[in-house]
């Protein structure tokens, strides 16, 4: 009987052991996620105060402007091609166009702006935008940062972040 109460004993720590390694994972996951994040919204927030007085930050969601079900773009290079047509338009705007992508990177033309997240996991895009609304607000600038997305899930915590007049998802 001790016996078998040992082996069930050691079958619950093997199985503790298990999720403690899942967890760990998704944690370390999340922290290199969050440094590529942090690196992006840094250069972004560099954009941010370098606007004109007339500009604004216009970011876009962009495989939601590719792939969503209102696309508006038939893939990156046409969706870059919009973003220029729109400095062309409005030349004291920045636009920033962000992807999830395995790898963080990032690449300015003038004043379009295109990230890739890093890292693992869905709406890696929408989380690090959504932390830069935060900061945008916090820093007094979030009505100069305009987000274009017709993810409707997105749009709710987008409107969430930018007042906090409602009890966000």
């Amino acid at each position: 009987m001790i016996l078998g109460a040992r082996v069930a004993h050691v079958r619950e720590l093997k199985a503790e052991v298990a999720k403690l390694k899942e967890t760990n994972a998704a944690l370390r996951d999340e922290m290199n996620s969050l440094k590529a994040h942090f690196d992006l919204a840094l250069l972004a927030s560099i954009d941010l105060a370098a606007l004109p007085a007339g500009g604004k930050m216009v970011i876009i969601d962009g495989w939601n402007k590719i792939l969503g079900a209102n696309r508006t773009a038939r893939d990156r290079d046409d969706l870059l091609k919009q973003a220029k047509a729109h400095i062309e338009k409005c030349p004291d705007d920045f636009v920033w166009i962000v992807f999830d992508g395995p790898r963080a990177s990032s690449q300015v033309d003038g004043r379009v702006r295109v990230s890739y997240t890093g890292g693992t996991g869905l709406h890696r895009a929408d989380k690090m935008i959504c932390d830069f609304l935060r900061m945008a607000r916090w820093i007094g600038k979030g009505d100069k940062v305009e987000v274009l997305t017709d993810d409707k899930d997105f749009l709710k915590e987008i409107k969430c972040q930018r007042g906090r007049l409602q009890a966000c998802p």
